[in-house]
């Protein structure tokens, strides 16, 4: 058997012109990582990100700081399969029916990206709308197209790292949990709901071999945990 270790980005710049950098908490989570995967003495074979900032500068710290202790790591592999959907247009494409549905949420819409409680509250009603595949707008990923392009990520890192691979890949929350789905067949809306409890830095942990993959742990954060700081453990 192969061990993929799945980890979600660092926390990125809510509220910020550019959301997609990693936050100075993201940078610091990231490296807190790194140091925990060395303590455990893991040694990976690759090295994967999606496209994404905050994906591959999270991945990026990890490999810098094993550099910087002399223990050797592959250069990071980028693969689009693993980027996040693209939750802003998600919610432009949904909102109209949304707030016809729930005329109530307009006044949530003028903190939408600066208020964490506002945001929260209108993504989690729009992703549970778009997932069940009912609402698709075109010119606007679906779920449906998430969870292929993600399958075909996951098929591509097992083909290419054979029998006793560790694997690390640096994901996102949406595809983390495409993931998990993947290996153990989660309801959507099901899936939905881990998607939102998913840690920034969070280790989410499969096996694999030749013809399977299967769910070991999913968003552990005991790296976070031992340093018992406030506001380490974040979600957004």
């Amino acid at each position: 058997m192969s061990t993929l270790y799945m980890v979600r980005h660092g926390q990125a710049s809510f509220g910020k012109e550019n959301y997609d950098r990693l936050s100075k908490r993201g940078v610091e989570q990231a490296v807190i990582l790194a140091e925990y995967f060395l303590k455990l003495g893991l040694r990976f074979d690759a090295v994967y990100s999606g496209a994404i900032e905050r994906q591959k500068r999270t991945a990026l710290e990890i490999i810098g700081l094993y550099r910087g202790r002399g223990v050797r790591m592959p250069d990071l592999g980028v693969m689009p399969e693993f980027n996040e959907y693209d939750s802003k247009a998600i919610i432009k494409s949904q909102l109209a029916e949304l707030l016809d549905e729930d005329p109530a949420l307009a006044r949530e819409l003028e903190s939408i990206y600066t208020d964490k409680k506002s945001f929260q509250r209108i993504f989690e009603k729009t992703m549970v709308r778009w997932v069940t595949g009912r609402f698709d707008k075109p010119g606007v990923e679906n779920w449906k197209s998430v969870k292929a392009r993600v399958a075909k990520g996951l098929s591509a890192v097992m083909a290419e790292n054979g029998r006793g691979s560790t694997v690390l890949v640096v994901a996102s929350g949406g595809t983390i949990s495409a993931s998990v789905q993947y290996a153990i067949d989660t309801p959507d809306v099901t899936t939905m709901h881990i998607c939102w409890q998913i840690i920034n830095t969070s280790i989410t942990k499969f096996m694999y071999d030749s013809d399977r993959i299967t769910l070991s742990s999913l968003n552990a954060v005991p790296h976070l945990e031992e340093k018992n700081e406030k506001d380490i453990i974040t979600y957004r």
